[in-house]
């Protein structure tokens, strides 16, 4: 993962110094956090689409610089006239600072959003972009400190994968349209971008996390595709391999899906198995389990493996499929337990409870009904 990473801050170092090698100068050049910035790779990615105003480089790198000097803020203003400055803060049209930055542990809630982001924001269904251009708001104040606490479940909890949360994220925008499905995108490497809906949102951070953050950690480990792919799988859609006309996926796509769906098989299995939650928080992270068994399944068992893959990729391939179904064998009875004929594309808690009684769950949960301890879950992450 270091060297792919080290791969990746050189590719940024070499883009600014052919853009601006003065802002080299200006900075601590062996202060790799400085080229991770998430909207140092907006800001490439954008010129590609011709989105990138030439003065945002400046703006974006202004508050690492060594010696300070004035605000620049022209590009970075948003439409509500705040300009986020990465390092420094919430500045208005007269350079005026409006907020500080925002930390939680490790990451950084991002406040209020940045010009280079707003085309990474569409509402879709299914493959097709139905609003190129929706609206949103971020609900940072009033959703902050449940996400820290998520965080810190992850901390306590789940050690190995916060150590691949940390590597791999940075920064977390939290908003208010549903219809905008959760992202991350490698264009924005190092951002999570998150809806909200209502208030009891702890176990929903805590899948979003996993599920959202380990996209991140993927493309870091599958930085050089030709290490685990023998086909162009960024291009080549699953559907012309396997026939389930339904699947838009691409290859690559759908690899996502399988790591990112055993990611939060792992980690849930670990949190029920420690008994962390109980009640309501308890009857979530079981709905959400119970969400993931046919998320497992999806296609890629239906490709010629040794068409698609390396022998690494294959072995990899093999790995993930393996935890999972091991883990999985465990909560079949799920399946005929709760009714998620709610679910269209996410799992939503309040739907979740209209099918499945809250009250019906708690007898049975008194009488162990769904104690799933497992004395193998410490292996599988070895």
């Amino acid at each position: 993962m270091e060297k792919n990473q080290n791969e990746i801050i050189d590719t940024i170092k070499l883009l600014i110094y052919k853009e601006n090698p003065s802002l080299l100068e200006k900075v601590n050049f062996e202060d790799d956090n400085i080229f991770l910035e998430p909207l140092l790779f907006a800001y490439f990615n954008g010129k590609n689409n011709n989105q990138s105003a030439p003065e945002m480089l400046i703006e974006i790198m202004q508050g690492y610089f060594l010696k300070k000097e004035n605000i620049h803020l022209k590009a970075s203003l948003n439409n509500n006239g705040i300009a986020f400055l990465p390092n420094l803060g919430y500045f208005d049209r007269n350079a005026n600072k409006m907020e500080n930055l925002l930390k939680i542990d490790e990451f950084e809630i991002l406040k209020s959003c940045h010009p280079l982001l707003e085309s990474y924001f569409v509402e879709s269904y299914k493959g097709h972009i139905v609003n190129p251009k929706p609206l949103h708001n971020t609900v940072w104040i009033e959703n902050h400190q449940t996400l820290e606490k998520a965080i810190l479940v992850i901390k306590e909890h789940l050690p190995f994968f916060y150590k691949e949360l940390v590597f791999s994220n940075r920064r977390i925008y939290l908003h208010d349209n549903p219809k905008i499905l959760n992202f991350a995108s490698i264009e924005t490497l190092g951002m999570l971008y998150f809806y909200v809906l209502g208030t009891q949102n702890i176990i929903y951070f805590i899948e979003e996390l996993i599920h959202q953050g380990s996209h991140n950690f993927l493309y870091y480990v599958v930085h050089d595709r030709k290490e685990y792919f023998k086909i162009d799988v960024d291009n080549i859609v699953m559907r012309d391999l396997t026939d389930q006309q339904w699947d838009y996926r691409t290859v690559y796509g759908a690899f996502h899906g399988l790591f990112t769906v055993t990611q939060r098989i792992v980690c849930f299995d670990i949190l029920l198995s420690k008994k962390i939650f109980r009640g309501r928080e308890k009857h979530e992270l079981l709905g959400r389990m119970t969400d993931m068994i046919p998320r497992f399944k999806t296609g890629l068992e239906l490709l010629d493996l040794d068409y698609v893959y390396t022998e690494k990729g294959k072995a990899y391939y093999y790995e993930l499929y393996n935890k999972c179904q091991t883990i999985l064998n465990k909560y079949q009875k799920l399946i005929d337990e709760f009714d998620l004929s709610h679910r269209d594309l996410d799992f939503r808690y309040d739907e979740f409870c209209e099918l499945n009684s809250y009250q019906n769950f708690l007898k049975k949960d008194e009488n162990n009904h769904y104690d799933f301890f497992s004395s193998t879950i410490g292996k599988l992450m070895e």
